[in-house]
């Protein structure tokens, strides 16, 4: 099968609490007024991309546990391959506790797994690196980054990478010495504040694109920016009501991809990402609200961008 992006990942389940009067506090009990279960982790990108009409594989392992069979039950209703899945007879599971309030979420994350794990993982995600073939590989900024970027380079295959939130991982020399490994990088700007060490954000994208020849800064409500070839680009964004920001940036990395693999403008493509992104926090879930590509295109008709010329429309 021929792809347009693999996703190098772990799907994983997200319990999503939203209608949440106060954050919660030790010895105290909140009740919320919805909650969503859902697949989550790098599965959100995944699905956005699947729903803009691109051919995305999901490259990852889960496990034989009641969560795995929910994210692989998710991947099959948003007609998402399960082919490049690697399913390990044992327990795997993964899973997110997303608590919803004032246009802000908060996680509790379980994920556990064993070097054993960990190992079947890489190894899994390396073969299919060295089957499948795509324009563009996305993955994370994670200790494998090294061996999946050097092999799709090898096979001609660019490399994105987005950031794993982990203020501590962030903020280590470790994460920081694997920045150049991208051909894109898409940070938001909390995130991207812990890799460069500084809070000013357009220092940070400047630093970060020292080092990475396209640098993407999300920046929520204030749009994105980007840094390509030396040269910075601004966006902004519509002001939207958030019910849920979760998947929020997974879904700009959609819209940013879509543009990309039509070869889009920079600004074109950071519009797109903006659209996915704030489109996606209308609904609860990471990407339950991110949009089909007729839903992408009439929006961005309706902010007058020209799309004439773009593949949907030949």
């Amino acid at each position: 099968m021929s792809y347009d992006v693999l996703v190098v990942g772990r799907p994983q389940c997200d319990l999503v609490f939203t209608g949440v009067p106060v954050w919660p506090a030790v010895g105290r009990e909140v009740f919320a007024g919805d909650l969503t279960v859902t697949a989550g982790g790098a599965f959100n990108a995944v699905a956005a991309l699947r729903r803009l009409g691109l051919a995305v594989g999901m490259v990852g392992t889960v496990g034989d546990d009641e969560w795995s069979r929910l994210a692989l039950e998710e991947m099959e209703n948003e007609r998402v391959s399960t082919d490049l899945i690697n399913v390990l007879d044992r327990p795997l599971p993964s899973l997110s506790v997303c608590v919803t309030h004032a246009g802000d979420r908060g996680f509790l994350t379980y994920e556990p797994a064993t070097p054993v794990d960990r190992r079947a993982a890489r190894e899994h995600a390396l073969t299919v690196l060295r089957r499948e073939r795509a324009p563009y590989v996305l993955a994370w900024l994670a200790p494998d980054l090294p061996a999946y970027a050097a092999v799709a380079r090898e096979r001609g295959m660019r490399v994105v990478v987005d950031t794993a939130w982990d203020e501590r991982w962030l903020a280590s020399d470790a994460a920081r010495a694997l920045v150049p490994l991208a051909d894109v990088f898409l940070a938001s700007e909390p995130e991207a504040t812990f890799l460069a060490g500084d809070g000013d954000p357009l220092l940070v994208l400047r630093r970060l694109g020292e080092r990475v020849p396209c640098v993407v800064l999300k920046r929520g409500a204030a749009g994105a920016a980007a840094l390509v070839d030396g040269r910075e680009y601004r966006v902004p964004t519509e002001p939207v009501e958030v019910v849920d920001a979760t998947g929020a940036g997974d879904c700009f990395n959609a819209g940013f991809l879509y543009g990309l693999c039509q070869d889009r403008t920079v600004e074109e493509c950071l519009r797109l990402g903006n659209i996915c992104g704030g489109m996606s926090v209308a609904k609860p879930g990471g990407f339950c609200g991110a949009p089909t590509e007729p839903e992408l295109i009439a929006k961005a008709r309706q902010l007058g961008m020209d799309i004439a010329s773009w593949r949907s429309n030949a």
